[in-house]
């Protein structure tokens, strides 16, 4: 599928509009079209590093190289700057102060709903198997920074679960898996 260039001020505009319908759909539609780019990311990010690494399947890159390929592959996409941190061993944090999605202070809960749709498949893709996606931090909400939390289906329950009685994401993490 050839890559076709979309802007930011597009996809704010898209979610503005979707969330003028009022009917909570504008979230499952941008997720579910981000799965379709997040798809073809991965086959662009497997030949990628196949190209620079001789790994005929990128499952197998070390996860030392992961977080720093996949920054340089956002920032050449035009999506901005990416940071990957592992949380012990139940999910891989992403963090960006940049990322083009945000609409910042334009919302009142997390926005970047294609970008989610994105990671998840991508992340799906490269794991092998089903990956979920959360937005804990948004600057489309005010945050200093996007956050996508990815993992599985049932720490996932346990993030949403702890998020929707009022807690902190990070309150699910111990102190030391926390990023500085």
């Amino acid at each position: 599928m050839p890559a076709l260039m979309i802007t930011a001020g597009s996809l704010h505009r898209l979610r503005r509009q979707l969330d003028a319908v009022g009917d909570g759909t504008a979230a499952t539609i941008l997720e579910d079209a981000g799965r379709v780019t997040g798809e073809a990311m991965h086959e662009h990010w497997r030949n990628r590093i196949a190209e620079r690494t001789g790994l005929d399947d990128a499952g197998h890159l070390d996860v030392r190289w992961f977080g720093p390929l996949l920054d340089e592959l956002c920032l050449d996409r035009g999506w901005g700057s990416v940071a990957a941190t592992l949380m012990g061993d139940r999910a891989l944090l992403l963090e960006s102060g940049d990322w083009a999605e945000a609409d910042p202070s334009s919302s009142t809960a997390p926005g970047c709903h294609f970008s989610r749709g994105c990671f998840e498949a991508f992340l799906s893709a490269q794991a092998g198997t089903s990956v979920r996606v959360i937005e804990v931090e948004c600057r489309s909400r005010g945050d200093a920074a996007c956050r996508f939390l990815a993992m599985s289906a049932a720490s996932l329950i346990d993030v949403q679960d702890l998020i929707a009685a009022g807690g902190s994401w990070r309150d699910a993490y111990p102190a030391d898996e926390l990023p500085g």
